[in-house]
């Protein structure tokens, strides 16, 4: 609309400056090129007009009408480039001077009309007019008077200068007319208006730049509190894992490496405060042991609370020409972990926390975040195994074990689909030689590492949750075997292994069972076997378990004894049958010694009337020794080590021949 308006007052003032020369023309030739030429810049005039009209009007084709009136225009252009005297006139002639009010004297000419042409070209005129006056009329029917009333001003002035210039030529055409001048009038009312457009829409603008800056400012203060609670602990106000996450990387991606550390700080026993106390100390607890940290960090050293208990610090560098850096980490956990002890008010409780810490060299082996991060979690879970309340650094070991690991816990979950495990059988002897039964011993034959111990797979088995599985097909396979031994020896018995995880199982009455059912076994024939730890989690539980087995013909052994924590109050209220003395107790027994705990052991047996199996007994002095102690049953490579079941048989018939 600008651009529009500009060309439109650019044409006006050239057709003002030709219309005031044609009066200054002192020649015919110059005033018909004067006509000829104000005649041009009239048909330039018009379509710029509707132009500007169009678009001030807010016509939705504003295009259609341009289009229009260049097509009407343009052949009117062209046929007046071509005329002598413009294409309104066939011929012009000077009048006498004319005189005007204020006594100037200008020169006046006259000119012939060409009827179809002049008719043309004024029709055209007053169509462009008659088009104006109609958008006016539509725009005061809209409501939009405010906007139009200088347009409307500008064609009343129009049609009064071309009313006076017809009055003018009607008396003989001498005179002065302003219908030229109304054009003047056009540019001054429009350029009034638009001047107060744009000073209206610059305040607008000023206001909405305002507004913007404003909005800025509180959306920057939206993002740096989004960032910082995404990049910080809302209870600590310390940094969370993300920060660490991208610390650490721009510490490993940095091309001048220094030695540093992450040190993993975890509470010992915290869950018992918030179970005990209530989250709201045990929240407070936790920004206690922020500061405490934060306070004992060295300088430049970033302070992390991972999630729960879990505090980080990332220490670089770690300078110092008498220790290494493993030293220097290690000294400094020391340090934070030796002032995290000192007792904590928290409301009315003086509480005092326990810290275990694991420590992961920089950069050191990993060469990445999440290697940085499995590191420190190993050493910490090393230190949690060697008793809590102590500090481990990473060594590569580690990571071999926990491959070592993973590698089993994967295998574990195919092993019973693709039948590696095996049962191997190690017969029990009484005291004169007599075949008394054989425990079930579970063996896991992998098809790439051999036989794998099971002191090292069925912990794994049992975090997993897959010991479920495996002690079923154990049982079950078991319970099969019992059925395949020799009528002589029909009163064997043999002993399974459950460990405290099945027990710990709501079905675990109904699971024994259920698969002696199946199988058609005597339970008065099955012993099972269970360690002392078992009683820990739930003394009551587990009784009310082994008497209710004990009811349907199972028998039961404590097994390891004395190497757990079973208390003399516990054993009495426990049904078991059989005690069997754990092999770290038989290695010190040689011919002649007197074991007196081994001997307190087999009497408290025998007064509870349990009888006693010894395991790994391994000579024959043990054996005699055992005898003469009072003890039961042996079990041990000196009877014969754990067979396979083809084995086990082919060693049952050799004891009967």
């Amino acid at each position: 609309m600008y651009l529009a308006f500009g060309c439109l007052s650019l044409l006006v003032s050239v057709y003002l400056a030709l219309a005031a020369s044609l009066y200054q023309a002192e020649s015919i030739s110059t005033a018909a090129a004067l006509a000829r030429a104000e005649i041009t810049l009239g048909c330039l005039i018009y379509p710029t007009g509707i132009w500007f009209f169009s678009l001030y009007a807010g016509l939705v084709h504003w295009r259609r009408w341009v289009i229009a009136a260049v097509v009407i225009f343009t052949p009117m252009l062209l046929i007046n480039l071509g005329s002598p005297y413009s294409m309104l006139y066939t011929g012009i002639t000077m009048r006498p001077p004319l005189v005007l009010p204020w006594g100037e004297s200008v020169h006046d000419f006259a000119g012939t009309e060409a009827p179809v042409l002049t008719g043309l070209y004024y029709a055209a005129v007053d169509a462009s007019f008659l088009w104006a006056v109609c958008c006016c009329v539509l725009l005061w029917r809209h409501g939009r008077g405010a906007r139009v009333w200088s347009l409307t001003l500008y064609l009343i002035l129009q049609a009064t200068a071309s009313v006076h210039a017809e009055m003018v030529n009607y008396h003989g055409g001498r005179g002065l007319t302003f219908d030229s001048l109304a054009f003047l009038a056009l540019v001054l009312l429009m350029s009034g208006v638009l001047r107060r457009e744009l000073q209206r829409r610059n305040q607008a603008l000023a206001v909405s730049l305002d507004e913007l800056r404003s909005e800025t400012l509180r959306r920057e203060g939206v993002e740096a509190d989004l960032r910082h609670l995404a990049y910080h602990d809302h209870l600590t106000g310390l940094p969370n894992r993300h920060f660490m996450h991208e610390r650490l990387q721009a510490a490993l991606a940095s091309t001048e490496q220094v030695d540093g550390a992450l040190i993993l700080f975890d509470l010992d026993h915290f869950k018992t405060i918030n179970e005990a106390l209530g989250h709201d100390v045990g929240d407070e607890l936790l920004k206690g042991v922020a500061t405490r940290i934060s306070e004992a960090a060295p300088p430049g050293a970033c302070v992390a609370r991972l999630g729960g208990d879990e505090f980080a610090l990332h220490l670089q560098p770690l300078i110092d020409n008498n220790e290494s850096p493993a030293q220097a980490a290690l000294r400094i956990t020391q340090e934070i972990t030796a002032r995290l002890t000192a007792p904590l008010r928290i409301g009315n409780h003086d509480l005092v926390v326990g810290v275990s810490a694991g420590i992961a060299p920089l950069p050191g082996t990993a060469r990445d975040v999440d290697s940085v991060l499995r590191q420190v979690d190993m050493a910490l879970y090393r230190a949690k195994a060697a008793g809590r309340h102590t500090a481990v650094v990473f060594e590569s070991e580690m990571q071999a074990q926990a491959d070592r690991r993973l590698l089993l816990e994967k295998g574990l979950r195919l092993a019973l689909d693709r039948g590696e495990f095996e049962v191997h059988y190690q017969p029990q002897l009484d005291m004169q030689g007599r075949f008394v039964g054989a425990e079930a011993l579970l063996r896991w034959r992998h098809p790439e590492h051999g036989l794998i111990d099971p002191d090292e797979f069925i912990p794994i088995a049992e975090e997993t949750g897959l010991i479920h599985r495996i002690g079923r097909d154990v049982l079950q396979q078991a319970c099969l075997e019992l059925e395949t031994w020799p009528a002589a020896h029909a009163k064997a018995r043999i002993s399974i292994n459950v460990s405290p995880w099945q027990l710990f199982t709501q079905d675990f009455v109904h699971t024994l069972q259920e698969t002696v059912a199946s199988t058609q076994a005597d339970p008065r024939r099955i012993t099972l076997e269970i360690t002392e730890n078992a009683f820990l989690h739930d003394l009551d539980d587990a009784a009310s378990k082994i008497r209710a087995l004990e009811a349907a013909g199972f028998q039961f052994s404590l097994d390891d004894f004395g190497s757990g924590y079973t208390s003399l109050e516990s054993l009495k209220k426990l049904p078991v049958s059989e005690l069997k003395i754990d092999r770290t107790f038989i290695e010190g027994l040689h011919l002649g010694s007197h074991d007196r705990f081994i001997e307190a052991m087999i009497a408290i047996a025998h007064h509870l009337k349990m009888s006693v199996v010894a395991e790994g007994v391994e000579t024959e002095e043990q054996r005699t020794a055992l005898a003469g102690l009072g003890c039961n049953a042996i079990q041990g490579y000196l009877v014969s080590p754990a067979l396979p079941s083809a084995a086990f048989h082919s060693w049952l018939e050799r004891l009967a021949g």
